[in-house]
């Protein structure tokens, strides 16, 4: 599979997780829905935005360093999109429970920053270990 037809199939599962998560913004309550409601929503905007920062991390990585190799591309923006996901999403739940403050939010930056430090030291020392 090609760039452009990843970016076809990852744009059309996109637009398919954000229609979803539109329909259940509109057709759902979740006060009286319960926890099935709310699944859903965490559910579709998790794989929505994902899809999304997917994309955007991917075309803006292979406009900017068109000489790199395309899998190492996706997989960057992929593990990077996911993580901002869980950040996103995570901080919605603490928001939405009372417990989303400047220290927790710091915290959850730190942590994910870390790990995507650990990520991109463990994907150097592959490169050096082949050269």
């Amino acid at each position: 599979m090609n760039l452009r037809q990843y970016l076809i199939v990852m744009s059309i599962g996109t637009a398919v997780a954000l229609s979803a998560w539109c329909v259940v913004l509109i057709a759902m309550n979740p006060l009286t829905s319960g926890v099935l409601a709310l699944a859903a929503f965490y559910l579709t905007l998790s794989l929505g935005l994902a899809g999304l920062f997917t994309i955007l991390g991917t075309l803006v990585r292979t406009y900017r360093f068109p000489h790199r190799e395309v899998g190492s591309i996706v997989n960057r923006s992929l593990r990077q999109a996911v993580f901002l996901t869980i950040l996103l999403i995570g901080c919605l739940y603490l928001m939405t429970q009372g417990l989303l403050s400047t220290l927790t939010l710091f915290v959850a930056v730190l942590a994910l920053g870390f790990l995507e430090f650990f990520f991109l030291i463990s994907s150097q020392d592959e490169v050096d270990s082949q050269s």
